[in-house]
């Protein structure tokens, strides 16, 4: 069974205090599977930035942890999303979401939670896409190491 982790980000938002912590997720990601691997497991990790290209400074980091051995850092952009063959029930989807949070007066649905929604349909979208065969699993209580990735599936072999 091959264990696939994964985590997104924005950009632009790469500056000061959350460049650092986006810079400790893809350590905590290098780290989660070189261990998993060092037990023997099959393991590949996945660091998805939303932006249209990887920004510089992470490419660095890529480079001075040597994290390409076991995460693929991958850049995608909404519009590319938008543009899958899927794209126009996507596209209506976000669309209703968008409106139902903007509409709603009681406040139960935030802007973050609207662009989080967003990041994971996108990092969904692009780990099937690289992996056809992956099969997510939701249940945190079996997320490697106990950490809360935003997304873990395994690909049975």
């Amino acid at each position: 069974m091959k264990h696939l982790l994964a985590m997104v980000k924005p950009f632009p938002d790469c500056k000061g205090h959350k460049a650092s912590m986006i810079e400790l997720d893809y350590l905590r990601l290098i780290y989660a599977v070189g261990e998993m691997r060092r037990q023997c497991e099959d393991a590949q990790g996945y660091f998805v930035v939303i932006a249209d290209e990887i920004p510089r400074r992470m490419s660095k980091w890529e480079h001075a942890y040597q994290g390409n051995r076991c995460v693929e850092m991958i850049s995608t952009s909404p519009a590319s999303y938008v543009r899958h063959p899927a794209g126009n029930e996507k596209t209506a989807n976000l669309s209703g979401m968008v409106t139902a949070a903007i509409l709603d007066k009681s406040g139960r649905q935030s802007y973050s939670s609207i662009r989080r929604s967003i990041e994971d349909c996108i990092l969904a979208e692009t780990i099937l896409a690289l992996e056809p065969n992956v099969q997510r699993i939701r249940d945190e209580s079996r997320f490697p190491l106990g950490i809360r990735w935003d997304y873990y599936g395994v690909v049975e072999k």
